[in-house]
């Protein structure tokens, strides 16, 4: 840290509409060089909006932003970095058809003497990069190949190549697993006591108080509280971030009656079994799920969980015995697995979730139409019905009801519509990958909420997580999973998260 912090980023009055509605309402936020600055709030508090004019994203915003004392112009983003602003969005902003090493490069691009890309020095430039940041990622590999998690690295390891003053994180954690996070949290420290100001917005509250020297909470548009991060406490984080009302925290153990692990399932019929079943290239698994029961599955980026649950759900070829219901069952799609009762809620939302451009009903009725269909027809009134009665059921907020656009909705939102979308079908089995991810923490007890409910109907849920406190409180029991297999299963109750951290960490037969 220096030893004399000057405001690297001052802004002073901010405000920003959008069609007449005022979002930001004259916000203050201050970042200090050498500082990690946490921003949070709920989804829609203001968070991303702020740093999008930060980032120049939103040049149409009232009031002033100073960088090292002078007024800057920012009227684009090209024009945020050449002042030392850089942005890590939610919202990926990378080439899926090009590799890792070319995404890294892109603009800069070096050249040879006869003016065409030098491929060889720019894949060693970003080995050099990727090498001093410890991202276990391939220079060499394409973006679209990657996992969310991999993406994830290569936008971060993109905006350090930049060398900015000012760098916005916005959730870099929320696709990571904790060895991951360790390594994001090694590399902020060592950016700020290089003097970079960073400014670090995560729903994870537990690491914003980890991470930040300073926490400021958007409540609504405005400045709640602002203060050393030493100065809150989590459960007092949470209070503030919620206002007035009673606060369901990030951390599960803060969550009340919601946040206890859920009771044991006896003898509940097995819906689910694996023998010796895995995605092809991968080695197999035995795997039993009871009616009613949550599993966790962990395991760190890489280790193959992914690749397990679309095997199971279809997605992905496999080989081995799969039996639901005690009958060998095997799905050649997705498609297959939903009408057998099998039902994935994807990782990534925006991309293979929702259909962002499409209504909010249309949306939750997308997988329940064959049997609201006859004849090529749709019975529009049931449908309806049926629509209006799930948004009711998950709490969906949306401006505009069943006729709001996916892609207006908070990611909390968002992320009920898929679970409502699931529920519509009547899953024996419903997977979740990253439920949670990137929701505030007032939707994620709402999703652990509607979890739990669902089991208690006798749905069998199979969840897959980077959170090991969510593993720990929501499910029973939790398998893990290493180089593509479930190498143990354990009680749930009978981890604490350091004991299933090691637990992930030891590579087989090491």
């Amino acid at each position: 840290m220096l030893d004399a912090p000057e405001a690297r980023v001052s802004m002073r009055g901010v405000r920003k509409s959008f069609f007449g509605n005022e979002v930001l309402h004259g916000v203050d936020f201050e970042v200090r060089a050498g500082q990690v600055h946490g921003l949070v709030g709920h989804n829609g508090a203001g968070k991303s909006t702020l740093m999008k004019v930060l980032g120049g994203l939103y040049s149409d915003y009232r009031g002033e932003v100073f960088l090292d004392g002078q007024r800057a112009p920012l009227t684009s983003p090209g024009e945020a970095l050449r002042l030392g602003v850089a942005v890590i969005y939610q919202e990926f902003a990378l080439i899926p058809h090009l590799d890792v090493a070319a995404n890294l490069a892109l603009g800069h691009e070096p050249r040879t003497r006869g003016g065409r890309i030098d491929r060889v020095k720019m894949r060693h430039s970003a080995q050099e990069l990727l090498t001093r940041l410890g991202f276990s990622v391939a220079p060499n590999a394409l973006v679209g190949e990657l996992s969310v998690a991999g993406q994830q690295l290569t936008e971060i390891a993109k905006a350090l190549s930049r060398e900015a003053s000012v760098l916005v994180m916005d959730e870099p954690t929320a696709r990571l697993a904790p060895a991951e996070r360790e390594t994001l949290f090694a590399v902020t420290r060592r950016l700020a006591a290089q003097g970079t100001a960073v400014v670090y917005i995560s729903h994870f509250l537990q690491e914003v108080l980890e991470i930040c020297d300073t926490v400021t909470v958007l409540r609504d548009g405005t400045v709640a509280a602002s203060r050393p991060a030493d100065r809150f406490t989590l459960s007092e984080l949470s209070r503030v971030i919620v206002g007035d009302k009673p606060a369901d925290a990030g951390d599960a153990r803060l969550a009340g009656a919601e946040g206890t692990p859920a009771p044991p399932v006896g003898a509940a019929p097995v819906v689910l079994r694996l023998d010796e079943f895995g995605p092809l290239g991968r080695e197999p698994s035995n795997l039993s799920l009871r009616a009613g029961e949550i599993l966790g599955v962990a395991g760190l980026v890489g280790s193959g969980r992914t690749s397990l649950v679309e095997a199971i759900c279809g997605a992905r070829r496999a080989n081995g015995v799969l039996k639901l219901d005690g009958v060998p069952a095997r799905f050649r799609s997705p498609a297959d697995a939903l009408k057998a009762g099998v039902v994935l809620v994807p990782e990534d939302r925006k991309n293979r979730g929702l259909v962002l451009v499409r209504p909010v009903g249309e949306n939750i009725a997308l997988s329940d139409l064959p049997r609201h269909s006859a004849l090529g027809l749709v019975r529009a009134a049931g449908l309806k019905a049926k629509v209006r009665a799930a948004m009711e059921r998950f709490d969906i907020r949306a401006a505009e009801g069943a006729g709001t656009q996916a892609s207006a909705l908070s990611g909390g939102n968002q992320q009920k519509v898929l679970l409502a979308r699931a529920a519509a079908t009547g899953p024996k089995v419903l997977v979740l990958d990253q439920p949670t991810a990137g929701v505030d923490v007032g939707a994620k007890a709402e999703i652990y909420r509607h979890i739990r409910a669902l089991a208690k109907t006798g749905v069998a849920c199979l969840v897959v997580s980077d959170e090991l406190e969510e593993l720990l409180t929501l499910c029973q029991r939790v398998a893990i999973v290493s180089e593509g297999r479930v190498v143990q299963e354990h009680s749930a109750a009978s981890l604490t998260p350091g004991e299933l951290l090691a637990l992930m960490s030891v590579k087989e037969g090491a």
